[in-house]
């Protein structure tokens, strides 16, 4: 018997071509790049005509500058405010990222490479500083999300210490009956002599700054080495050992990447208060021994 086989007509949506969430992100940012190059340019324009008609081309520049920098502190009042919907966060953070460039090319057409006076090279430090800063803290937010889901996922930063409280507790636990048998004495031997600290302290400044998975490879390979000293129930012991050593490496990890994102942050934001303080003071000198607008 015959079938015949219809054939259903494509839709004309079918044919358009299709773009990749890379495309898209690409293209997102060459546009913006775009963008803050005309507006550097843009000022660079408004600097020279004012200067071509005798007013002050610094403070168009300077006031450009600040206008760019209060948009940059916008992105911390939004941050705090959340019973009201004015916009994506994330749309929020690139457009600082991008205004953020646009703030660099605007210091440098208003004050220049280099600078003179302690008042000017102290704005120069502050700014550089912010900028510093900013970038640090924009690769930390942007890695910090991948390394977090390496450690099982990110955990609100204030549960960490009473979550390392409970696994030391039952490490604590776990060593204490290991105590009571000579076939699983070695475990808690070993818990007394090179666990107890790790699991009761917090990490150095060492791993603070730069975390890694050296003190706890050395840890579980200890670990395994003592089994020939142990029961089938002290292995058993042993193994519930190890995954604790891990539940607890793995919160140090994450409170040691929030920290490093707290920071980065709130070095920003201070830099940045100290840059609007010599800011204002700055403003009212030039207003105060320039004539000329």
């Amino acid at each position: 018997m015959n079938t015949k086989t219809q054939v259903q007509p494509r839709s004309h949506l079918e044919t358009l071509p299709t773009f990749s969430a890379t495309s898209i992100r690409v293209g997102r940012r060459l546009v913006s790049i775009a963008m803050v190059i005309v507006g550097c340019l843009t000022l660079r324009v408004f600097r020279d005509r004012s200067a071509e008609n005798l007013d002050n081309e610094a403070f168009v520049s300077g006031y450009s500058l600040a206008a760019i920098c209060v948009f940059l502190m916008l992105l911390g009042v939004r941050k705090r405010v959340i019973t009201t919907q004015i916009g994506r966060l994330a749309v929020w953070q690139r457009t600082h990222h991008y205004l953020g460039l646009l703030s660099v090319g605007a210091y440098a057409l208003h004050a220049g490479v280099l600078t003179t006076g302690w008042l000017e090279s102290m704005l120069a430090l502050s700014f550089w500083a912010i900028a510093l800063t900013g970038l640090i803290g924009w690769y930390v937010n942007r890695t910090s999300p991948k390394l977090l889901a390496a450690a099982g996922g990110q955990i609100l930063r204030q549960d960490i210490p009473e979550k390392s409280k409970l696994i030391a507790k039952e490490a604590y636990s776990l060593a204490l009956t290991a105590a009571g048998k000579n076939d699983t004495a070695a475990l808690a031997d070993h818990y007394q002599a090179s666990l107890s600290t790790f699991f009761s302290a917090p990490r150095g400044w060492g791993y603070q700054i730069r975390p890694s998975g050296g003190k706890r490879r050395k840890m579980l390979d200890d670990l395994d080495n003592i089994d020939r000293y142990l029961s089938d129930e002290g292995r058993t012991q042993r193994r519930v050992m190890s995954v604790l050593v891990r539940a607890k490496d793995d919160l140090d990890f994450q409170s040691a990447i929030q920290n490093r994102i707290r920071f980065w942050a709130a070095s920003h934001t201070w830099v940045l208060g100290c840059f609007v303080v010599l800011s204002i003071a700055h403003v009212i000198i030039a207003h105060r021994f320039t004539s000329s607008w």
